[in-house]
């Protein structure tokens, strides 16, 4: 499983172009959080949403569910899995809450709030 993961990571990789968007959500099961991202791009004139992980957001307990943590986990995914670094990223479409806002302060990308929360 493990290699037909990286096979995967590599062909989203080559596609994503310099800039792209991110969106993610958390969630909890049984007091474990897990978030899911996908990236939101454009390649050769065609939307493109591919995804990007879905997994447990603290891997110990020194981690949190602050918007530092959640920037630490894309900040260490994106260059470790695809090649990309969390500052290009230019806008992140996740609910409203105030983890996402001050998220998307230290980044410096947009937030697109979901209507629905």
């Amino acid at each position: 499983m493990g290699s037909l993961a990286r096979s995967v990571e590599r062909v989203i990789a080559a596609e994503m172009p310099d800039r792209f968007g991110l969106i993610f959500d958390g969630w909890t099961h049984a007091s474990e959080h897990y978030i899911a991202v996908y990236a939101r791009c454009e390649v050769d004139g065609v939307a493109k949403t591919p995804p990007l992980c879905i997994a447990p957001l603290l891997n110990d307990e020194e981690e949190d569910l602050l918007a530092r943590g959640h920037m630490a986990f894309l900040a260490t995914m994106l260059p470790r899995d695809y090649g990309m670094q969390l500052g290009i990223c230019c806008l992140l479409v996740a609910d409203n809450c105030s983890v996402n806002r001050r998220l998307t302060t230290l980044t410096g990308a947009l937030l697109v709030g979901c209507a629905s929360h």
